[in-house]
């Protein structure tokens, strides 16, 4: 029975499997499928390698491809071809497009993939007999966990857990750690940017634990840097929105490949280059990109005008890319210190995952706000290969909290009830104890509505690069800090009141205990304390201990 460790990514998905003989994770290699990712990580620092599946599916009328299937057939722009899947499907993107194969949304093609993916490597690992271990990102929404669940059942994986990735990379890095040492990871990828501080114990081998300390993220990666670079090369060549449109996929991937050639420390240039057709007439549209220039290193955008020369680092700055990464690393950092009292200098090493964290201007930001107590050396495969070590304690990885009426506002609010971090299954002994309460008088069903809180900064998913009327999308719009996600939108628990609710009378009267058990299921236990006099608790002397009459006894309310 092996362990394997599978990081579906948004740019590219790693399977990682332990070597008992070598005991250590090594990223699994399919033939036609995974494509080698070569990079480097300082200047003069030997060239690495690591299998990835590149995350594309593309459907034609005779065939699906993925990964390397879709880059060697030169098929990643072609209008039937899916990228960037993870990050939709984590954002509830339900848009679906016309394919070969009939309509289908990122939510399908990712199931596709999935399923495919596991198929091609079922000589390596076996669904049925191998223990499976998948990543998901801190702020990855129920939506994003149910799907990936459902899948696994339907494809009959019989043995597998879900993993943060933060503490999947602590794995990764350090199969081993002393007590109580503290690791920061900084996981910036193709779809996003996450950041927590975590506290390890690995003090046995049998016994590894890691629990998250403070955290904090934002919808921002490798794929906003493609836009921009796309953007400008069609502003610098004076594309139209037809020309636009056509060359779209294309631009994309030019762009992409631009900036991983600029997050190479032995590259300062890196051309696109697109042929397109030009009123009729083939030409070759070319803009050279620096990594940077004198202005934008001072700190201030340089002025590059005409079509042939660009510079990165200028529209970084532009779009307050190292702004945003700087608050959210200090976000997280804060996050520790309020909630753990992990400072900075408490913080053993920085632990970078992800590509984006590749770019040059990034990795002068960590090395000097962590005093070069960072380590890089496997930004691509980290995820992957510590999901398949050891065994960690099973934590709440959001907020949690109950919708309740205010009498006195006339407004709902929402009342706090299980932190991120909280080890599960929680002690019956110790519930979280709150009030239900109505919104009027006369109220007969009174629901439990159970919200997941998020602390990302979230903002619009833009895949298109042209909106419906040709222009250039912005994409970078923040909707809110916070944001609350109903859990059990279409099927509350109801609490039915017998008398009727009264608010002057029962703002005490419901009283709901609530716990996790094994499987992440919130029960409650209700008890109406309506029923708490002398002359009922005679005639039921097994409900005295409750001061009231049951009416749920941890009963399950939803899947946390």
């Amino acid at each position: 029975m092996a362990k394997i460790g599978i990081d579906f990514g948004t740019g590219n998905t790693v399977v990682a499997v332990f070597n008992e003989t070598r005991g250590e994770s090594e990223s699994l290699e399919i033939t036609g499928i995974t494509t080698a990712m070569r990079y480097r990580t300082a200047p003069g620092a030997p060239e690495r390698v690591v299998h990835v599946v590149p995350s594309l599916i593309h459907y034609s009328e005779a065939e699906t491809l993925i990964g390397d299937q879709v880059l060697s057939r030169g098929l990643a722009e072609h209008k039937d071809t899916f990228r960037w899947m993870k990050r939709a499907i984590g954002q509830g993107n339900t848009k679906r497009r016309k394919t070969s194969q009939g309509h289908k949304c990122a939510s399908d093609a990712g199931t596709d993939y999935l399923t495919l993916l596991l198929r091609y490597a079922s000589d390596r690992i076996s669904l049925e007999a191998d223990e499976f271990t998948f990543t998901a990102p801190t702020e990855a929404f129920e939506t994003y966990q149910d799907w990936l669940r459902s899948n696994l059942e339907a494809l009959g994986v019989r043995r597998f857990r879900m993993l943060d990735e933060p503490t999947a990379c602590v794995l990764g890095y350090h199969g081993a750690a002393r007590r109580d040492e503290h690791f920061a990871v900084f996981d910036f990828g193709c779809g996003t940017l996450d950041v927590s501080v975590v506290r390890v114990d690995l003090a046995a081998a049998e016994d590894r634990k890691a629990s998250q300390v403070g955290q904090a993220g934002r919808d921002l990666g490798g794929m906003d840097l493609d836009l921009w670079m796309a953007e400008d090369f069609c502003q610098r060549q004076g594309l139209d929105e037809a020309t636009r449109r056509e060359y779209e996929a294309l631009i994309l991937r030019q762009a992409e490949a631009a900036k991983i050639a600029l997050s190479d420390p032995a590259n300062s240039e890196a051309e696109m280059t697109v042929l397109a057709e030009r009123d009729g007439v083939p030409r070759v549209l070319k803009t050279e990109y620096r990594r940077s220039c004198p202005a934008c290193e001072r700190g201030q955008p340089g002025t590059h005008t005409g079509a042939s020369e660009s510079c990165l680092g200028c529209l970084l700055l532009r779009h307050e890319f190292l702004k945003h990464t700087r608050e959210t690393l200090d976000r997280a950092l804060e996050n520790a210190a309020v909630k753990a009292g992990v400072r900075r200098e408490g913080i053993t090493r920085l632990l970078v995952t992800g590509g984006t964290s590749l770019v040059p201007c990034v990795g002068h930001l960590l090395r000097e706000t962590f005093n070069g107590r960072v380590e890089f050396q496997s930004p691509f495969d980290a995820v992957a290969r510590g999901a398949c070590r050891g065994i960690v304690a099973p934590i709440l990885q959001h907020d949690y909290a109950l919708e309740s009426y205010h009498k006195e506002r006339k407004d709902y609010e929402f009342l706090p009830m299980f932190k991120v971090g909280t080890d599960y299954p929680t002690l019956k002994e110790k519930p979280v104890k709150l009030w239900g309460r109505g919104g009027y008088d006369g109220q007969v069903r009174i629901g439990l509505k159970i919200f997941e809180v998020s602390r990302m900064k979230r903002r619009q998913l833009d895949v298109s690069l042209v909106d419906e009327a040709g222009a250039l999308r912005e994409g970078s719009k923040v909707v809110s800090e916070f944001s609350y996600i109903c859990l059990n939108p279409d099927n509350p628990t109801f609490i039915l009141a017998d008398p009727p609710y009264d608010q002057q009378r029962d703002i005490q009267r419901f009283l709901c205990s609530f716990c996790v058990d094994a499987q992440r299921r919130l029960l409650v236990t209700v008890v109406d304390k309506f029923f708490n006099t002398p002359e009922f608790v005679r005639q039921h002397p097994e409900f005295s201990q409750l001061g009231g009459k049951p009416l749920f006894v941890d009963h399950p309310v939803v899947r946390l």
